[in-house]
């Protein structure tokens, strides 16, 4: 099989021997997929031990960089990225891996390129994500991937239905190029929800209006999934049907990177009333994201 014009992409964290031990699962799951190029950048007290593993397994398709500047993760992903030369950019995240045949990958990508999609969701195949976009018409059904017009009607009729905000833009998704690159460019949020550091404001709600259009696209069957994160479905991740090792529990990974001032603070919402959070919620929420936005925190 020839190689599709696909460069994978990643700036991820890996900062203890379990997340790396799950970068490279996933690596193996997915590694003799038909890539033109990798772009990795890799951050984390594990950061050289996982260079040097790329390095052995990829020769010289890999462009490898350790970048992890105050300005974060937007501004660090904005400057490897020059480094990508192919048509289609698949965000690599670490914790995920291929459960299908890689072949149905590549089919996906083609039917992407021949339908003129911006991007394409490659995991996360659970009932919750897949019926929100189901409220609305798919503009094709294809053999091996669905694509969905998302405009502000359609947005506004999921928006009714499900009576919430959703997202409209995901980390793991296989973009275009020149969409990858407006993602990485866009301000919206304005008021950040994360951290300069991490990578989640990359993704949109659908109250950012970060785009007025986008050609948006699942793929048929699972492609890949989640090893430890159910996403709001018991029983999605890999995990949870007994098909990946429970080495280790997700709020325990979790402590590790996130360390003790994290655990405080869960302990001490854990302490407020049920009745009076609501209260709190909004203005620590908005103070929060102020802080964000001015990179303090």
């Amino acid at each position: 099989m020839h190689k599709t014009n696909t460069a994978i992409f990643a700036n991820f964290f890996i900062d203890n021997k379990e997340r790396y031990q799950r970068m490279k699962d996933s690596f193996y799951s997915f590694k003799d997929f038909n890539t033109k190029e990798w772009v990795i950048n890799i951050r984390g007290k594990f950061k050289l031990q996982a260079g040097e593993f790329l390095i052995n397994q990829l020769s010289n398709n890999l462009h490898l960089s350790y970048l992890e500047s105050k300005e974060g993760w937007h501004h660090d992903s904005k400057i490897i990225s020059s480094k990508i030369t192919s048509e289609y950019v698949f965000f690599w995240i670490e914790d995920h891996i291929l459960i299908n045949n890689k072949n149905n990958l590549n089919l996906c990508i083609n039917e992407m390129k021949k339908n003129n999609v911006d991007q394409l969701w490659y995991t996360w195949y659970n009932k919750n994500s897949r019926n929100i976009f189901q409220i609305i018409r798919p503009k094709i059904k294809d053999t091996n991937i669905t694509v969905y017009n998302l405009d502000k009607l359609s947005i506004q009729k999921i928006k009714k239905k499900i009576r919430r905000d959703f997202y409209i833009i995901s980390c793991p998704s296989i973009m275009s190029k020149n969409f990858f690159i407006k993602i990485l460019s866009s301000d919206k949020p304005f008021l950040k929800r994360w951290p300069r550091r991490l990578p989640f404001d990359f993704e949109k709600k659908s109250n950012d209006f970060a785009f007025k259009n986008i050609r948006h696209a699942l793929p048929n069957k699972e492609l890949f999934a989640s090893i430890d994160d159910d996403h709001g479905e018991p029983g999605y991740s890999l995990i949870s049907r007994g098909l990946y090792p429970n080495r280790i529990s997700r709020e325990e990974i979790k402590s590790m990177e996130f360390g003790s001032k994290n655990q405080l603070k869960e302990k001490i919402i854990r302490l407020i009333p049920k009745k009076i959070k609501p209260i709190f919620a909004a203005p620590k929420n908005l103070f929060n994201r102020i802080l964000y936005t001015l990179n303090i925190l």
